[in-house]
């Protein structure tokens, strides 16, 4: 009798060891399972956060979305331990291990963390440029805006692919339309003013240097872009930029002008030495002031001569010898040049047409440095 009970002991307590150990295991599969379904429904939802307002045009800072980063990344390592420390075979495990990575690598990776980097990328580097060149345009601070301007341009040359690297194409496009495009207009909007500036600025460092054939250049460069700016009419930093360039050709007029007129000066007494020795039983020249001769025709001479040296010799060497371009604009031996001079004085042929008489040519001579000049002819 002894014998029977303690075999029907023995199987009782065998029995409950058995199913004792299969609760725990069903167990704690059970809620392995439970936590990878939760883990996976919140990755899902992890680009929604800031996917599903973007639909709506709404942008989601990347604070608001930090408790929910913070959570999918606890969750997603406290269910990967799980799965680990699970009664499950090596092979499951390594299945449940590799759903959940990959789908942590979709929707956090490659989600949810280069969609915050890429909104704090805009709002902490492109918003902060775009502030201060707007505010320096208001108050017409080149320097500024062109040290802004080459930030702004390195960011969008080099960095600015952090915008693009995050999955959501509603988000990426929105992102893209309120922090990079007009970052982009802005940099086309500087292109040519920033440039013009710069040219400024180095036309008084030339200036200071006295390099004056090197501060023409730039200015000259300056013209050239000049017709690339957009209208100053309502746009004062434009106005403002151009008063700049007004007071650079200013500097150079006033650098060039006192060693041009010492050229020009040389040139009209080669002026009056050459065309002397050649034309003197004509007529003769004379220098009698600043830019200013006298024409004295001998009484003698004849008709002819003095028809040929008044209508073509003395108007050719002073173009030839001084260095003309323009005459009142045109270019001096051009019809139009020509029929300026001749309607100055009208029928000059002989000495009674201009004896007494003082003409004044708006003169553009270029000995190294464009020059404008009154050069006056009076007639003895």
């Amino acid at each position: 009798m002894t014998r029977i009970w303690k075999q029907t002991a023995a199987a009782v307590l065998l029995t409950s060891s058995v199913l004792s150990f299969s609760s725990v295991a069903y167990g704690n599969t059970s809620n392995v399972n439970r936590s990878i379904e939760v883990t996976k429904a919140e990755l899902n939802r992890s680009t929604t956060h800031y996917v599903y307002p973007a639909l709506e045009d709404k942008l989601v800072s990347s604070n608001s979305l930090n408790s929910s980063l913070n959570s999918a990344k606890k969750n997603y390592q406290q269910t990967r331990n799980l799965i680990a420390s699970s009664t499950y075979s090596s092979s499951q495990k390594q299945s449940y291990l590799r759903e959940l990575d990959a789908l942590y690598d979709e929707k956090v990776s490659k989600g949810m963390v280069p969609y915050i980097d890429a909104y704090n990328y805009a709002t902490k580097y492109l918003v902060p440029i775009m502030n201060n060149i707007n505010n320096a345009q208001s108050r017409n601070d080149f320097a500024t805006v062109e040290k802004e301007y080459h930030k702004l341009s390195y960011q969008l040359k080099g960095r600015t692919a952090i915008l693009y690297r995050f999955s959501g194409k509603a988000a990426r496009d929105l992102l893209l339309e309120q922090y990079k495009k007009p970052a982009d207009a802005k940099r086309a909007e500087l292109m040519v003013p920033v440039t013009i500036y710069m040219k400024t600025v180095k036309i008084n460092d030339f200036l200071a240097a006295g390099k004056l054939i090197e501060a023409q250049a730039a200015y000259n460069e300056i013209n050239v872009l000049l017709s690339s700016l957009p209208s100053s009419t309502n746009n004062p930093f434009i106005a403002a930029l151009l008063e700049e360039v007004a007071k650079a050709k200013k500097a150079i007029d006033n650098a060039a002008n006192p060693l041009q007129q010492e050229i020009l000066n040389s040139k009209i007494a080669n002026l009056v030495t050459t065309l002397n020795a050649a034309q003197s039983n004509i007529a003769t020249l004379e220098s009698t002031g600043l830019n200013a001769v006298t024409v004295t025709v001998k009484a003698d001479a004849k008709p002819e001569d003095v028809a040929n040296y008044l209508g073509q010799e003395l108007f050719n060497n002073v173009v030839s010898q001084l260095g003309v371009t323009h005459v009142n604009g045109f270019t001096p031996l051009s019809p139009e040049g020509l029929a300026y001079v001749k309607a100055l004085v009208p029928g000059a042929d002989s000495l009674g047409d201009v004896k007494g008489k003082t003409i004044s040519l708006p003169l553009t001579v270029n000995n190294g440095v464009p020059m404008n000049v009154d050069f006056t002819i009076t007639f003895k």
